[in-house]
């Protein structure tokens, strides 16, 4: 991998973390950020499976909560692997953090075969966009694999994690807002129940477009709806700062330190 064809990005904000994207396939962004910050850690979580890693930074950014996790991280893209293993070996995480090349719809079969030790925790950035609204972007397949339920589906993520993750074990992803119908419904299709939702809106009286939800495996139902983010300030619309809740989160929660999520 040629770092020359690569741009050098910080990680969160007051971090020693930081990743090197091509500006043509997928890149990290504040729902990379969020859904890292938001998933459950405690002492428990000491295997953690990420779906569909891309350059690594969600990744590597969780790693920083738990330095005793060790987390899989696969990925379909050849290229995608190759930056990721890059930014895993410069920000020193090889003990932690191992990258895979591999589909997951195969990954789960080749570990229930080998009778793998199941995962605490599952977490994905998933394909927002069904294939029947597909836009395609014409010569960028890294972007439409990354965007859209080309390669995976919602359902082909929540129906294998059943196969490999313990029993009240956590699901933990981000999606369009537009789909959360979808994610309850296939979440309790496969014995997941949604406990924790909360809600991403670009300002106050601007529409939610992303949500998080976190789901556990084989567990009883009551669900708990958090108090929405609001991402930047209502006054200018061509600000695009985010606001002081959302830069608090651009660092990762440290559970050793007893840096909570609220």
């Amino acid at each position: 991998m040629n770092k020359n064809e690569l741009v050098k990005n910080s990680l969160g904000y007051d971090t020693n973390l930081w990743v090197y994207q091509d500006k043509k396939m997928f890149n990290y962004s504040v729902d990379t950020i969020l859904l890292a910050n938001f998933a459950t850690i405690n002492s428990k979580t000491k295997k953690v499976l990420e779906v569909g890693t891309n350059n690594g930074a969600l990744s590597i950014f969780l790693s920083e909560r738990y330095s005793k996790m060790k987390i899989d991280a696969i990925e379909i893209q050849k290229k995608a692997v190759q930056i990721a293993k890059l930014n895993i070996k410069e920000n020193k995480k090889e003990k932690q953090i191992n990258v895979i090349e591999y589909d997951f719809k195969e990954y789960w079969k080749n570990q229930n075969r080998n009778q793998s030790d199941k995962y605490d925790l599952i977490i994905c950035n998933p394909p927002f966009y069904m294939v029947e609204n597909h836009k395609k972007r014409k010569g960028n397949e890294w972007i439409e694999i990354a965007t859209h339920e080309i390669k995976m589906t919602l359902e082909d993520l929540i129906k294998g994690s059943t196969k490999i993750i313990k029993q009240k074990g956590y699901l933990t992803i981000v999606e369009a807002t537009e789909r959360l119908v979808d994610v309850f419904e296939t979440l309790r299709k496969y014995k997941f129940e949604p406990k924790r939702v909360q809600m991403i809106h670009p300002r106050t009286f601007q529409k939610s477009n992303l949500v998080l939800v976190e789901a556990r495996f084989n567990t009883g139902y009551g669900t708990k709806f958090l108090n929405n983010i609001y991402l930047h300030p209502d006054s200018n619309l061509n600000d695009h700062t985010y606001l002081p809740k959302v830069k608090k989160l651009y660092k990762p929660l440290n559970f050793e330190k007893g840096e909570k999520y609220e």
